[in-house]
């Protein structure tokens, strides 16, 4: 598959952002998923169906186009992977969601238990922690355990996020990351992230346009 270019992934986006301004937005409970998001460089996709079962099922493809840059070549194979999702337990400001994703023509898989919960919600803004265990196969036939541990802080006078995380994984050293989100009118979020604060650390500016219906 041929690279796309800055330009094509550009236009993609913009497409993507105009459908959505004139399709009916849901609150994401319906039984057709959509979620579309759009940077410069790349073009994300997932789509999928819901049940109205017990635990809300939910299963579906995705997909991510990057475009070549001069240390990269962009998406050079298909990029089409399969995903599922089951809430294993929902309520009282908490869940517990099983999750699974797999790529058919690398034949990497992971498997991940990840457990969300608020530890404050006020008018002001919310406290929440996020723990993730993942396992797996990755693209060079490799086990994959990781460990994943994340605390955000919402403001809503702002409409603002300041996250932080580590992620533990078999495979590379520690690492750690702060993170700091605006989000706009249209479905646009800034994101300030500064990485490898274990490391060396790399701080990088990305936008995003963000639609869901």
């Amino acid at each position: 598959m041929m690279s796309l270019s800055r330009t094509g992934i550009r236009r993609v986006a913009l497409s993507a952002w105009l459908l959505s301004q004139v399709t009916v937005a849901s609150a994401g409970e319906g039984p057709f998923l959509w979620v579309a998001s759009g940077s410069p460089d790349d073009l994300a996709i997932r789509t999928g169906l819901a049940l109205d079962l017990p635990g809300r099922p939910r299963f579906g493809t995705e997909s991510t186009i990057k475009v070549s840059t001069p240390s990269a070549a962009g998406t050079v194979s298909p990029p089409l992977r399969m995903w599922g999702e089951y809430d294993l337990l929902k309520g009282g400001g908490a869940a517990t969601t099983l999750a699974l994703l797999a790529n058919p023509a690398t034949g990497a898989a992971r498997a991940a238990l990840r457990q969300s919960g608020a530890l404050l919600d006020n008018d002001m803004g919310s406290v929440s922690a996020t723990r993730t265990i993942e396992a797996g196969r990755r693209t060079d036939g490799e086990p994959a355990y990781i460990a994943r541990q994340d605390l955000s802080m919402a403001f809503r006078a702002f409409n603002a996020t300041l996250a932080g995380g580590v992620v533990m994984d078999n495979k590379a050293p520690l690492s750690a990351e702060l993170r700091l989100e605006k989000r706009l009118p249209l479905g646009i979020s800034l994101k300030a992230t500064l990485s490898d604060l274990a490391q060396e650390p790399n701080a990088r500016l990305d936008a995003r346009i963000d639609r869901r219906w």
